[in-house]
């Protein structure tokens, strides 16, 4: 009878430990399902002071042309010599300038635009820095660069003056050649007999106008490159530290606290009703092993 006792008392032992084993796994299972971590990534945003784009070169020089660059930090002055009048020269420079208020600066460099009879090409202002493109006639060009570096802290510099004569002298003669052709063609226009001969003539005469036209229009745009200069500047704010201090919102608190309590309470739930069949368990095996017990004495005591 003892034995048998024993042998119920082990199984019902052995049971509970593997009912007890299977309901940690599935509570812990059942906990990590309700309160699994939500994980978000958020991309910091970039002031756009942060970003330092990169400088803006001159304008691409012609091609077959020649180049001549003049250090920073000096006055300027146009050296006229005997060669200078037939060659045709096309002045660049591009300048950055470091200053508290940009706008303004904006306004002094159109200023200085208007005192040289320049005008703006083109204006680009945003926050905490701007960028204008002057066109100022050529003989004032180092003059009105003089005037410019005094407007802020000067951070880079690059002056260019290209030489585009041969590219001039170029498209000049073709220009001219172009204008006897279509003189040549005009004339054959006048002798043409028949309406195959007028055709062909005035397809002639169609292709070197458009020729004519592209050369004139070359021309016209390295003049005014020539007779105007280019000088491009960018003003630049030094950055701005902002300090944010943190905002207290008392209602998003109390809402974030009644959150919690609501999540801490529906875990000791669902942590109550499922350990209720092991705490049945246990209360099967206590009983089991009291009876044991009692059985234990009543054998001892016979």
């Amino acid at each position: 009878m003892v034995r048998k006792s024993t042998l119920l008392v082990l199984i019902a032992v052995l049971l509970t430990g593997i009912l007890f084993l299977t309901f940690v796994a599935f509570l812990g299972n059942l906990i990590m399902g309700y309160y699994k971590p939500v994980i978000s990534y958020t991309e910091p945003l970039i002031p756009p002071e942060a970003a330092k784009p990169e400088i803006p070169s001159p304008l691409p020089s012609i091609r077959k042309t020649e180049e001549s660059e003049i250090s920073a930090g000096e006055e300027f002055t146009l050296i006229q010599t005997q060669e200078t009048p037939y060659r045709k020269i096309v002045y660049e420079a591009y300048l950055r300038l470091k200053v508290e208020d940009s706008e303004e600066k904006v306004r002094e460099a159109e200023s200085i635009a208007l005192k040289y009879n320049g005008y703006v090409g083109n204006l680009q202002i945003s926050k905490g820095r701007a960028r204008i493109v002057l066109r100022i006639p050529t003989e004032d060009f180092y003059s009105a660069i003089n005037d410019l570096r005094k407007l802020g802290e000067l951070e880079d510099e690059n002056i260019r003056a290209i030489d585009v004569t041969e590219e001039y002298i170029d498209l000049a003669a073709r220009l001219n050649n172009s204008k006897n052709v279509e003189k040549r063609l005009l004339a054959l226009l006048d002798k043409a007999a028949t309406v195959e001969e007028i055709l062909k003539v005035e397809a002639q005469l169609k292709m070197i106008r458009e020729e004519i036209e592209r050369l004139t229009a070359r021309l016209r745009y390295l003049e005014n490159r020539i007779e105007y200069s280019t000088i491009t500047v960018e003003f630049i704010e030094p950055e701005k530290v902002e300090i944010e201090w943190p905002s207290f919102n008392f209602l998003e608190v109390i809402a974030k606290g009644l959150a919690a309590m609501y999540a801490v309470i529906s875990a000791l739930i669902v942590v109550v009703f499922a350990l209720t069949p092991l705490i049945a368990l246990g209360g099967l095996a206590y009983i089991a092993y009291k009876l044991y017990k009692r059985q234990v004495l009543k054998t001892k005591t016979k």
